[in-house]
C-alpha cells in the first residue's frame, strides 16, 4: 500500500532525510514546543520563530506541505524542499539532493535564492535539538 510519504517522494523524485519522514509519519508536521530558530546571517547570529512546520494532507492551506510545494515551490525544485515558515512568512528548507542533502536552511523570501539561504543545521535532528525557547 502506497502511504502519502511515498507518494510525496515520488512527486518529489527524491528520498525525504529520514529523521524529517520519522517526523512526518508520527507527528506529521506539528509544531515543536521549542521554536526559536538561530542560524547565521552574513556573519551575524541571527533568530527568528518558528511559525509552523508543514503537515501532508491538511484541511488548511496555510500548514500543508503539498500546497506549499505545488504554488510556491518552483525556485527550491528539485533541490530543496520548503517544511515549514518563520513568523515573517520565510521558509524552513531542507535539502533533498546534492551536496546539501538532508541540510535544514533559513530562506529569506525577500531576497535572490542565491544569498537568502543559511544553513540553520546539519541535519533535520540537529535543527530540532537546536530550538530553543524565546
Amino acid at each position: 500500500m502506497t502511504t502519502p510519504l511515498d507518494l510525496l517522494e515520488r512527486v518529489l523524485d527524491a528520498r525525504l532525510p529520514p529523521a524529517y519522514r520519522d517526523w512526518l509519519a508520527k507527528r506529521n508536521g506539528q509544531t515543536p514546543e521549542n521554536r526559536l530558530v538561530t542560524f547565521t546571517q552574513n556573519g551575524r547570529e541571527s533568530s527568528t520563530t518558528l511559525h509552523a512546520l508543514y503537515a501532508v494532507n491538511t484541511k488548511h492551506t496555510y500548514n500543508d506541505l503539498w500546497y506549499f510545494h505545488a504554488n510556491f515551490g518552483q525556485d527550491l525544485r528539485p533541490w530543496y524542499l520548503s517544511i515549514g515558515s518563520d513568523d515573517g512568512g520565510n521558509q524552513i528548507v531542507i535539502a533533498l539532493k546534492g551536496p546539501n542533502h538532508g541540510k535544514v536552511f533559513f530562506r529569506d523570501h525577500e531576497v535572490p535564492l542565491d544569498v537568502g539561504m543559511h544553513i540553520i543545521a546539519p541535519s533535520f535532528e540537529a535543527f530540532l535539538a537546536g530550538l530553543t525557547t524565546g
